[in-house]
């Protein structure tokens, strides 16, 4: 028997600083002290399956992200949810358990919260007059090296709030293999745009979905 669930877990506070590698250490630990019945790889060194659908850089926070793992024994997802809980680390908090209903590469895109903070005036304001432009070029890293490529036809459901040097703006940007975005790339085009620094300071992925828009599960 091997079942495969998928755990939807926070992470947030000092956890944004585990890198994915030790995030993965960290889960197949809390696994093993949890008594779960987990499905380990075949092979000379076996090791717990464990997969994460849409990898969390590290200092970025995570309220919807995902692992996928398989159970040779039945366990509730209840259960799940409840022994993991009690052998995790400060910051990482299971929320939800049930079973994989769409697969990893039909993830499109990715929703965030960001903070922004520019060095005078208003921020708000500022990051506004820049979303504006038909046309956002920055340099991006690429396989074949580096390109000019202009991310502004690619945000979505952009919405800017603030006061003051700070502001919040909530966006949603390709994650998918033909194109990626990633937050501190969106930050370095609005300095560019904007001609002064405006400081990514705090990184809130919200969820991701699929490219018809609907929300991974």
């Amino acid at each position: 028997m091997q079942k495969p669930i998928r755990v939807w877990f926070e992470k947030t506070g000092p956890a944004i600083y585990i890198s994915h590698l030790d995030l993965n250490r960290c889960m197949a630990r809390a696994i093993r002290r949890a008594k779960l019945p987990i499905w380990y790889t075949e092979g000379f060194h076996p090791h717990p399956y464990l997969t994460f659908p849409l990898p969390l850089s590290l200092g970025v926070h995570g309220l919807r992200e995902a692992m996928d793992l398989r159970l040779v024994e039945e366990v509730s997802f209840d259960q799940v949810k409840e022994r993991l809980n009690r052998c995790l680390p400060q910051g990482l908090v299971v929320t939800g358990v049930g079973e994989p209903v769409k697969k990893a590469k039909e993830i499109a895109f990715a929703a965030y919260e960001l903070t922004m903070e520019s060095k005078e005036g208003d921020a708000a304001a500022l990051v506004r007059q820049v979303l504006d432009r038909y046309s956002l070029p920055v340099e991006k890293k690429t396989k074949s090296g580096v390109k000019d490529v202009d991310i502004r036809p690619h945000l979505q459901a952009v919405s800017v709030e603030g006061q003051g040097t700070r502001c919040v703006m909530k966006v949603t940007l390709p994650c998918g293999p033909s194109l990626s975005i990633n937050p501190s790339l969106l930050s370095k085009a609005v300095t560019a745009a904007a001609g002064m620094p405006v400081e990514l300071v705090k990184t809130v992925r919200l969820s991701f979905t699929d490219g018809q828009g609907k929300l991974f599960e």
